[in-house]
């Protein structure tokens, strides 16, 4: 299970720890991984700060070029994506 999640998005979400062991079956065999990326622009709001706008946080997905290579060849391996090696910051974290 992957989850992409962009920070500025209310409405998106990571997957907590224990999901996969509470509502899957084990025979699965499941991994999470949580993607958090920023899909949308930040924009200088006339200089009252920086924002972002929350329907392309929460629809921009699949015209972001990260999160296409990232579904079509991972991260942190050898297949990895220039444009992924170049512009992501990949951290793993193990529960």
């Amino acid at each position: 299970i992957i989850a992409f999640s962009d920070p500025n998005d209310l409405l998106s979400y990571a997957i907590p720890s224990g999901f996969v062991d509470k509502y899957l079956d084990s025979r699965l065999c499941a991994d999470v991984t949580n993607v958090n990326i920023n899909v949308a622009k930040i924009i200088n709001a006339f200089n009252f700060g920086k924002i972002a706008n929350p329907l392309e946080a929460h629809i921009g997905y699949d015209t972001d070029d990260r999160v296409v290579a990232i579904i079509a060849k991972g991260i942190g391996n050898s297949r990895t994506s220039k444009t992924v090696n170049d512009r992501c910051r990949w951290v793993e974290t193990i529960d």
